[in-house]
């Protein structure tokens, strides 16, 4: 059934190359030009992706303009019932998408079957909501100075093109965050996958076309962000922007892209913070579970640990036990490793290692870790760390956390306050009050209290401040996100 059902997306060669989408038709770009995606596990070539031209991201965005009036008008039953559809082909390839991701970006078996079952459930909750938005009608005299006579009737409207980019650490799920609420609200929608991701992207676009998205509705085109990003981000034909990466592509393409609206989810380096009173054994498996699940290689992973001297003579050695039972390095394939695989390529593994190494150099120990092979990093824990040091200063995408002490609480905030990142933060304390009263200092989106950072549950509000992101999401602000509120005003005449 898969080899029947993904027939047109390839040329079935080995390794085969994997054609692009222009909502119109599965394509090969007449660049010739492609891009390999290499496996983190062995480094062996799974396929490659079109690197598409201009001309044909022109075609693309005008297949897109042409379909989106006929689209926003067909009734919203219709366009959820194509959603629920969408799931229901998603449930029915788990494995096979599942198979995908562990090859593509080193996911275990149990994280990627779990990033395909919550994209089902994401997008039946989608298609659920959607039909509890609605608009409003407001009247002129609830103003001061104005008789009745005035009628606002809003309706939310869609912006109409929405250029859809995905990151490669959850190429499904972000995708479809993305996708499915920009659909349903009435939008066309141009996808760009990651290159490392790109073949599960790839994939899930296909699942929509057969679910009976139309033509021209969404499409999917392939290349790499210096190949095509700025022509596509840049683009007049561009009405909205939704992106997951990185915080300085995010603030690059936000650049590129002039004044259309944005939906931005940007790096995120979280401190957790220790406070006295706190239960440092749930702290500890918290702390483990929140800085090296997939590797690190998640905007939500917990990068630094800030605490007074006392407590962390405690809190360490709990943490470097915690790492001895919970996590275990290795082949992702293999039922015997936890949590940590290879990150996403050996490169990214050699830029960790660079990190480390600088910081090491300022005065920072490694108190476990610290080495490579290939794309595999040990799960690595410094102390000694300062937050100018490069690992704290900057987002490492990678199985380590740093442990920073302070002189007092006040320090840990501006420390985290100091920082460009704000994502999300994670407060240990057995006191709920001084925990909620603690948060309201932090300049971060969101702050957890007795729990690592986590995207979800997906209703939830998720958000970043500063370089860390732009917007709202979450399942209803998502929806609101992806359009805009029209007014028609109705004067009573005179």
């Amino acid at each position: 059934m898969p080899a029947e059902f993904f027939s047109e997306i390839s040329n079935h060669a080995t390794p085969p190359t994997y054609r692009f989408f222009d909502g119109a038709g599965w394509k090969e770009s007449t660049s010739a030009a492609t891009s390999d995606v290499t496996s983190p596990i062995q480094g062996e070539i799974l396929g490659r992706l079109q690197v598409v031209t201009h001309q044909e991201i022109d075609q693309a965005l005008a297949n897109a303009q042409k379909a989106q009036p006929q689209w926003e008008s067909t009734p919203l039953h219709q366009r959820v019932k194509i959603m629920h559809l969408s799931a229901d082909w998603i449930r029915h390839f788990r494995g096979y998408l599942a198979s995908l991701l562990i090859k593509e970006i080193g996911k275990t078996d149990l994280e990627a079957q779990g990033e395909i079952d919550r994209t089902a459930d994401l997008i039946d909750y989608f298609a659920d909501e959607v039909q509890s938005i609605r608009g409003e009608t407001l009247d002129s005299d609830n103003f001061p100075g104005f008789d009745k006579g005035r009628l606002a009737m809003i309706e939310r409207v869609a912006y109409g093109v929405v250029v859809a980019i995905a990151p490669f650490n959850y190429p499904v799920n972000l995708a479809a965050s993305k996708i499915v609420p920009a659909l349903l609200m009435g939008n066309s929608v141009v996808f760009k996958p990651p290159t490392q991701g790109g073949i599960s992207g790839v994939h899930l676009t296909r699942l929509f076309e057969k679910a009976g998205v139309p033509q021209g509705v969404l499409s999917c085109i392939t290349g790499g962000g210096g190949d095509i990003g700025d022509y596509l981000v840049g683009h007049s034909g561009v009405d909205m922007l939704a992106f997951t990466g990185g915080s300085d592509t995010g603030v690059h393409i936000a650049k590129q892209a002039g004044m259309v609206p944005m939906l931005f989810e940007c790096g995120g380096n979280n401190p957790a913070v220790v406070l006295p009173d706190a239960d440092l054994a749930l702290a500890a498996r918290e702390i483990v579970r929140g800085a090296f699940s997939y590797s690190g290689q998640r905007c939500t992973a917990i990068k630094y640990v800030l605490t007074t001297e006392s407590i962390l003579n405690q809190l360490l050695p709990q943490v470097l036990n915690n790492i001895k039972e919970m996590v275990r390095m290795g082949d992702p394939r293999s039922p015997e490793t936890k949590l940590v695989g290879p990150v996403i390529s050996p490169s990214a593994a050699e830029k960790i290692l660079q990190a480390i190494s600088e910081s090491v150099g300022l005065g920072a120990k490694i108190e476990i870790g610290g080495k490579r092979k290939d794309a595999l990093v040990e799960p690595t824990v410094l102390t000694h760390v300062k937050s100018q040091m490069p690992v704290v200063a900057h987002e490492i995408f990678g199985p380590l956390v740093s442990f920073i002490q302070v002189a007092s609480f006040d320090e840990a905030s501006e420390i985290i306050n100091s920082s460009n990142y704000g994502l999300q933060a994670s407060i240990f304390t057995r006191d709920e009050g001084t925990g909620i009263n603690f948060a309201k200092n932090l300049k971060v989106g969101s702050v957890q209290i007795n729990g690592s950072p986590q995207r979800g549950p997906d209703h939830f509000p998720f958000l970043g401040v500063k370089h860390s992101g732009v917007g709202v999401q979450g399942v209803r602000y998502s929806l609101e996100a992806m359009s805009r509120l029209k007014p028609v005003v109705l004067n009573k005449p005179q």
